[in-house]
Formats: structure tokens, sequence, C-alpha cells
């Protein structure tokens, strides 16, 4: 898949990351680490510049091998980087993938998780031809449940040992959007 595309919404565009949004990143992410890392491995008090290149490196890699997908999200007038989408855990098996999403914690409860989710969504189901996504989130993560219920996903199941974490088996809450949810009106 190229990495020069670009999906957009009312508020935002989201674009494959590039190393020039790697201080964006990294800021974002410092500020936003005590609500990310209870839930993230990858988010931990030294996150810092190598951690960062890191992510970008193999998030371009990804995409490069059409292994996943990862949007960084910025707003449209302020060009302002506000988080991450993405899709990981393709299967062709299932046709189906993984949606996982982060919004730096100066710009929670604005809507902008919901509107990236859609546009992600829209582009793993039109451009992708996926039909399943899910979104897998530790049963704690009260935010991320209130989220994907606000994206029209569905509460399907709590799964056993469905995420695996600092060198645990967690149980997972497990939520689904299928095309035809993003046709019906989001509250």
């Amino acid at each position: 898949m190229k990495l020069d595309i670009e999906l957009t919404s009312p508020r935002l565009y989201l674009r494959p990351y590039k190393l020039a949004d790697l201080e964006s990143h990294l800021i974002a992410v410092q500020e936003s680490y005590k609500d990310l890392s209870p839930w993230v491995e990858w988010c931990h008090t030294n996150y810092n510049q190598q951690d960062a290149h890191a992510w970008i490196s193999a998030s371009q890699m990804n995409w490069k091998l059409d292994n996943g997908y990862e949007l960084a999200i910025f707003t449209r007038h302020h060009d302002h980087f506000i988080g991450t989408v993405c899709l990981n855990n393709l299967s062709q098996l299932t046709n189906a993938a993984e949606l996982g999403y982060w919004i730096r914690s100066s710009s929670h409860q604005q809507g902008f998780a919901q509107e990236a989710i859609h546009a992600l969504a829209r582009f793993a189901f039109d451009t992708l031809a996926l039909t399943r996504l899910e979104i897998v989130m530790h049963p704690g993560n009260l935010a991320s449940q209130r989220t994907a219920a606000r994206c029209g996903a569905h509460y399907e199941s709590l799964s056993r040992n469905r995420i695996y974490s600092r060198g645990q088996a967690r149980d997972g809450l497990v939520y689904a959007l299928i095309p035809e949810d993003l046709s019906k009106p989001r509250p």
C-alpha cells in the first residue's frame, strides 16, 4: 500500500507516519503517559526519541508490507498532532482486522477518536474490502469502551486471555464494527 494516502473527516486528516512526526509524537506520548500506560505496554515512563523513531519506522514498514496501517491524526485547520488510529492483526482467513486508537490527553472528549475511527473504518471497508473490525480493550478501560460504543461498534464478548501484555494473558472486551454499522446514525 502506498505511503502517500490521506484520509479526511470534517475536522481531521489522517496519514501514515513520517519521520518529521517524531517530535510531535514523542511530546504527545509523554503528555499522555498517565492515560496510556495502564493499557499499552509500549508507553513507559522513559519513552524517548529512540522509542518514537522505532515506532515510526515499524509503522512505515508495516505499510510497505501490508501488515498494518497506522495513521497519525492531525487537526485540519491547525495541523496539530492529536494521536493515532490503526489497523493491525489483519486476517485473510476472516477478512478482518483489529482497530486501535489513542488520542493525546489534551485532546480528549472532543469527539476526535470517533471521527478518526470512522474515517479509518471507511478505508478498511471500502478500500481494503474488509468485512469486520474488532476493537479489543482491557475491561477497566472505560474511556475506550465509551469511544467504541459511540462509534457504533457492538459489544460482543468478554474473551478470556484475549490480550497478551507485560508477559501475561489478560481478559479483553471485544467490540466489532461491520460495514452496515457505519450507515446507522451515531449518537
